[in-house]
């Protein structure tokens, strides 16, 4: 399997990277920080305003970031969470794919600065996440939103909590959900020896070593591994869950795991939209401003919420 030659060659500029296990926690922070906030966004995904919250969360309040895309509303709703392996990232980092989720699904985004480990440890990031969730429903109206039309969505460890949410709401009793974008998150613990983690065991971008040292900051008991709010892949059952959107990279030792949770929803009688984007890497939708794949998997995410919201 080939990386694509614009990622290749991006990969061929930089510097041999020692991966995260080598890094200070607060340098992998900053690096991560300085790099992504650098990335431009797609000129055409363009919103009509952005306004930063603090809402109240289990422990603590939540920032969380709204997006709103241009026309009139009141608007679907959609709440995201970034990726950065439940360790890194911010509102900021991820900033271009929750612009992008907003103009392309023509959704009202509220994006969550969910609390990292390992300072807070599982399951902080996800009780964080569906705080937010249920404020959006309760609080949709007064931000011109429609509380009737919530979706959840993420990238990597945020599309894990996306994922993770939907079959927390169908347990707690809501909020209902119209549908669950996952952009390559693996929904579950890295225990199988697939082919993908394999063959991309040494990247490029996310190595396998990677993987395991994230999910060592976030869990404290390995116990927890067979919880669905960490592995929404080891849910007794996946019945009764919205339909769900799933984009895997080709070059990604974790697409396995997340290509295996579309099959199970499947399985459950589950709507899947799945779609697999040759030549790229894990992190690739960030890239949306410039890297023709990633405008496809946003694009798709996009026209999916779209079509669950019935626009």
């Amino acid at each position: 399997m080939a990386v694509d030659p614009q990622i290749a060659a991006m990969l061929a500029a930089m510097p041999e990277w020692p991966g995260v296990r080598a890094v200070p926690l607060d340098l992998l922070r900053q690096s991560v920080r300085d790099s992504s906030i650098a990335i431009p966004p797609a000129a055409d995904a363009i919103v009509a305003r952005t306004e930063d919250r603090l809402i109240s969360g289990p422990d603590r309040d939540i920032g969380i970031r709204c997006y709103w895309p241009m026309g009139e509303g009141p608007f679907p709703i959609t709440v995201y969470m970034h990726g950065g392996g439940y360790v890194v990232g911010d509102l900021d980092t991820q900033d271009m794919i929750a612009r992008a989720l907003c103009a392309w699904g023509q959704t009202l985004v509220v994006s969550v600065d969910y609390r990292l480990a390992p300072e807070h440890r599982f399951p902080a990031g996800p009780e964080d996440s569906y705080a937010a969730l249920e404020w959006a429903a309760a609080h949709g109206r007064s931000l011109d939103g429609d509380p009737a039309r919530i979706a959840v969505a993420g990238d990597s460890a945020g599309a894990n909590y996306a994922c993770a949410l939907a079959l927390m709401a169908r347990d707690r009793g809501g909020p209902p959900l119209r549908g669950v974008v996952n952009i390559y998150g693996s929904c579950n613990y890295p225990s199988d020896d697939t082919p993908s983690a394999r063959e991309f065991v040494d990247g490029p971008i996310l190595r396998g070593d990677d993987v395991t040292w994230f999910w060592e900051q976030y869990l404290a008991d390995p116990a927890e591994r067979d919880d669905y709010r960490a592995s929404p892949f080891r849910a007794a059952s996946h019945a009764g869950l919205p339909p769900h959107f799933v984009g895997t990279a080709e070059c990604d030792p974790t697409r396995d795991d997340a290509e295996a949770y579309a099959a199970k929803l499947g399985d459950a009688g589950v709507p899947v939209t799945m779609r697999r984007y040759a030549g790229m890497v894990h992190g690739f939708a960030s890239w949306v401003g410039f890297l023709p794949g990633a405008r496809a998997v946003m694009q798709d995410a996009g026209a999916f919420l779209k079509t669950v919201f019935g626009q």
